[in-house]
């Protein structure tokens, strides 16, 4: 699990000069203004200094203690690639960000915040519901192993977190929909009939035909899923989202329409077009379309890939995110409600990387101990003040 915060090197190399002792009247000049400017650099540097003694403490460590303590910071503290990395900041000198982070390290179990004792967040899991065209409903699980054939000539298979429809194609075509919901905490993948891949994140949903049928197939989502289109240039592939249509033969994307932000539809590879009222935009590989919640039109911008697919490699990755986004998205997948008690904090700015599966109360200490923020847990629901 990884965090860093934004913040100035300059800074750093002050505060590392002061716990050295070997600041100068206009160095110490330039860490007091820091320290005015606003209370929460206040309280990181007691943290820090109070903290002095670790430094000390590493010189008595064995080797292999040294070694296993480096390889812990290093998995907390994340650098962009354009950045130093772990081992020269190391090899130069015991810089400041390490200091934070063996603080952070040293102090993982110690929270300052308060949580409801006996309480258990889990993180999320591969569960889903699946309601068919004549009301039948069948729970998801990972752990369930099956293959059943069905009424009306469909088969579903189920395994491993994904669930595979076929359809008799022999069968009456009619214009009849079938459902697959993942809930909060939730995730799942479906094969459908035509071959296509699709995998659910959290409080997503997919409807889609019996069969499908005719010189089209057509789809509807909401939430966050990603597409692994069968290729079929006679018959093109449409996703019905809330304000727009995507369009495609053949071609992987992910599209994303929660109602805490824009809507995003991110192209991996092949080529996309999106249908919207007057407006036609084709995307190419490695872009993404945008449309505010608001409305307006959409305009098209250089994806970060990387971050729009880490749910799909079981990560987090969070570059220069508002504190805001990352615990509304970390609020679907532990199945937890978020409330800002100090609304100001909403916007603080963290780049921040971590398994989905991470232990959600270690997730909750990292934030609070970086961002100057206190967090009180109750139950389900998460205060930040």
């Amino acid at each position: 699990m990884n965090i860093r915060m934004n913040f100035n090197p300059d800074i750093e190399n002050l505060i590392y000069g002061h716990l050295r002792g070997r600041l100068s009247s206009e160095e110490q000049a330039k860490l007091d203004k820091w320290l005015n400017d606003k209370p929460a650099n206040k309280v990181l540097f007691d943290r820090i200094c109070d903290k002095e003694t670790i430094l000390r403490k590493a010189k008595f460590f064995d080797r292999h203690s040294q070694e296993k303590m480096w390889e812990s910071l290093e998995s907390k503290i994340y650098k962009k690639k354009k950045r130093y990395f772990l081992h020269r900041w190391i090899a130069a000198s015991l810089m400041v960000p390490l200091f934070v982070g063996a603080w952070l390290l040293v102090n993982n179990g110690e929270r300052d915040g308060e949580k409801e004792v006996g309480y258990e967040i889990l993180s999320g899991t591969a569960c889903a519901r699946l309601e068919l065209a004549d009301g039948t409903v069948i729970a998801l699980h990972q752990d369930s192993v099956y293959s059943v054939e069905l009424a009306r000539g469909e088969r579903l298979d189920n395994e491993g977190g994904m669930v595979s429809y076929a359809q008799d194609s022999t069968g009456e075509v009619v214009k009849e929909y079938n459902e697959i919901r993942t809930p909060r905490g939730g995730e799942y993948q479906i094969r459908l009939p035509d071959g296509t891949k699709v995998w659910l994140n959290a409080e997503s949903v997919l409807r889609f035909p019996r069969m499908f049928s005719g010189n089209e197939r057509h789809v509807y989502a909401q939430g966050e899923l990603y597409f692994e289109v069968a290729r079929d240039s006679t018959r093109p592939f449409r996703v019905e989202l809330e304000s727009y249509t995507v369009e495609v033969t053949g071609t992987e994307f992910n599209v994303r329409t929660y109602a805490d932000g824009p809507q995003l539809t991110t192209l991996v590879s092949g080529g996309v077009t999106i249908y919207r009222e007057n407006e036609i935009v084709c995307l190419k590989p490695g872009e993404e379309a945008v449309l505010q919640q608001a409305g307006g039109t959409i305009h098209v911008q250089k994806a970060e890939v990387e971050s729009r697919l880490a749910w799909l490699r079981g990560y987090f990755l969070f570059d220069n995110a508002k504190l805001e986004d990352i615990m509304n998205e970390l609020g679907r997948w532990y199945n937890v409600d978020i409330f800002f008690e100090n609304t100001k904090v909403r916007e603080e700015r963290f780049s921040l990387e971590l398994r989905r599966h991470e232990d959600f109360w270690q997730v909750l200490d990292l934030i609070e101990r970086a961002g100057m923020v206190e967090i009180v847990v109750k139950k389900n629901v998460i205060f930040i003040k």
